[in-house]
């Protein structure tokens, strides 16, 4: 189970086997808008450490592209919450313009969603009954699908889908539009309205309970409001006029004090009041697209103004660790057609991850009846193709606790003629993207040894970006990079950039035994794969399949 979702044996054990969330997950309250009562909060989760959020993060992406392989029309055409695309302004434009509308709410959404359902759900989707347990139990707190957690939308869209079927099946009888985010549920048309009952029996047969609070039935003539936004107009969602005034109020402060003396009046830090009005431009630019240039050009004046001209500001107060780029090729061959390939593992506290990656050799090495050829283990490192199933499983369960990320470029070549080209054009686009991403940083670029790629090339190719970048005033590192050529046998780091270019060409080659698999464990650690040839980006919401894909 843990292999198939890309999660670390150990972390999945630790979930599943828990018995006292607050010792993984940080419990936090939320005052809600609209309390019935003192203490009325929501509570949301969250993981208290990276490797333990990745893990959740890596189900989310499996559930969810597992259930869009089913036929079983997930997501719901209805649904604006937690999809691809779907926002609060696509969930309102449908109802622009009604001359009747109707919001309702879920009581208690996501926790009146338990393990047991979960599970029902997942057996009913072709898993067996004990995995569905165990996945239900890692995707639930204390029996109850938390509010914080990644997998928690896609499993509510789930198991919504038959309430989804029903209300829209309800709605196109009287010619009406349905939309839900989350859990709002809209109506709006022309003709007459579903009742209360109406709704509350579908949601009550399908394991939910209607709010009575936050029914409302509005007119045209009074105030029409989906999920924030006002869709009174028949063009387009409007944001509300009081959120616009007072964006107005404060960007006109800001012009005229200052960002630092209008966060003092706000009784806030001036990085708070940057934030929260980047945020505020930006969401009303968003949905009011007529109004984007000339927010967006009033809000760059007080930025240029405030931060200065550089292309892109580093938050102040936030201590980084310098990072190191760990650079390894590999070939392979489809059909007649050759394939050079490199991956570039990014990755900070490159001494303490040497120790562990070397620990893991030693430890293997030492255990009696260790199988493989452990003579050339000692000599030569961990490399993929050369170690047994054991010690290539421990390894990759190794990669997936620790913290690194990685790209993937590759392009076709003819012959060794032109393979030093072909080679320095992938690390060309590799360094680009990680220059930009160490802004204000040390990088340091470890290359294997490789006698058919000259040195003073690669520095070539470095020094060439890095002014690139310096004269247009791009993200940049803190000083010119440093590029060291490095062997395996006494950099055990190599081995992470070797198991990525080996399971990522098992998984080109479609390799008929389970080292198929090994890319998809790994794949949330690769932050995305650049076909060179069609200048074709794969990431991991348009993930990877196939040789010519895009």
């Amino acid at each position: 189970m843990s292999r198939a979702l890309g999660v670390p044996v150990t972390i999945f054990r630790r979930v599943v086997g828990c018995r006292k969330p607050d010792e993984l997950y940080f419990l936090h309250t939320i005052a809600k808008k609209n309390p019935r009562a003192a203490g009325d909060v929501r509570m949301a989760w969250e993981p208290r450490d990276e490797a333990l959020a990745r893990a959740h993060k890596s189900v989310a992406r499996r559930l969810d592209a597992f259930a869009r392989q089913q036929a079983i029309g997930y997501p719901h055409p209805a649904v604006h919450g937690y999809v691809r695309g779907g926002s609060t302004r696509s969930n309102a434009t449908p109802h622009c313009g009604a001359r009747l509308l109707l919001r309702a709410d879920i009581e208690e959404f996501f926790p009146t969603i338990t393990s047991r359902r979960i599970a029902k759900l997942l057996r009913s989707l072709g898993m067996q009954t004990l995995p569905a347990r165990l996945l239900a139990k890692f995707v639930t707190i204390n029996g109850l699908l938390p509010l914080g957690l990644p997998e928690s939308p896609v499993i509510s869209n789930l198991v919504c889908l038959d309430m989804d079927r029903e209300l829209q099946a309800m709605a196109a009888e009287r010619t009406l539009r349905y939309t839900r985010y989350a859990d709002d549920i809209t109506f709006s048309g022309h003709a007459s309205l579903p009742s209360k009952e109406d709704i509350r029996h579908i949601l009550t047969r399908q394991g939910f309970r209607l709010s009575e609070r936050k029914f409302r039935i509005s007119k045209r003539g009074q105030a029409h409001f989906v999920t924030g936004l006002s869709v009174s107009e028949r063009d387009y969602p409007h944001a509300p006029r009081e959120m616009k005034r007072k964006l107005r109020q404060e960007l006109y402060f800001c012009e005229r004090f200052g960002l630092d003396i209008h966060a003092m009046e706000q009784g806030e830090t001036s990085q708070k009041t940057f934030n929260r009005l980047y945020g505020l431009v930006n969401y009303v630019s968003y949905v009011e697209r007529r109004q984007t240039e000339r927010l967006q050009q009033r809000w760059g004046q007080i930025v240029r103004r405030e931060v200065g001209e550089a292309a892109y500001a580093t938050v102040q107060g936030r201590e980084y660790r310098d990072i190191h780029l760990i650079v390894d090729e590999s070939e392979f061959t489809i059909g007649e057609q050759k394939y050079l390939a490199i991956c570039a593992v990014r990755l900070s506290e490159l001494d303490r991850k040497q120790r562990v990656v070397r620990k893991l050799l030693v430890d293997y090495v030492t255990t009696p009846g260790a199988k493989g050829e452990i003579d050339a283990l000692k000599d030569a490192g961990v490399h993929f193709t050369e170690v047994h199933y054991d010690l290539r499983t421990k390894t990759l369960d190794l990669m997936l606790e620790m913290l690194w990320s990685a790209s993937v470029h590759f392009a076709k070549y003819e012959s060794g003629a032109d393979y030093e080209s072909t080679w320095l054009k992938l690390f060309d686009g590799a360094v680009r993207q990680e220059l930009m991403t160490a802004d204000g940083i040390g990088l340091e670029i470890l290359v294997e040894e490789n006698d058919k790629v000259s040195s003073s090339a690669l520095k070539r190719v470095v020094d060439a970006q890095f002014q690139r970048m310096g004269l247009a005033g791009s993200r940049r590192p803190r000083t010119k990079p440093e590029v060291k050529r490095v062997g395996k046998s006494d950099t055990p780091i190599l081995t992470i950039p070797d198991f990525v270019l080996a399971a990522f060409r098992h998984y080109v080659l479609q390799v008929t035994d389970e080292k198929v698999l090994d890319f998809e464990r790994i794949r949330d650690k690769v932050r995305y794969v650049h076909d060179h040839d069609l200048d074709a980006f794969y990431t991991r919401k348009k993930p990877f399949v196939e040789l010519g894909s895009a």
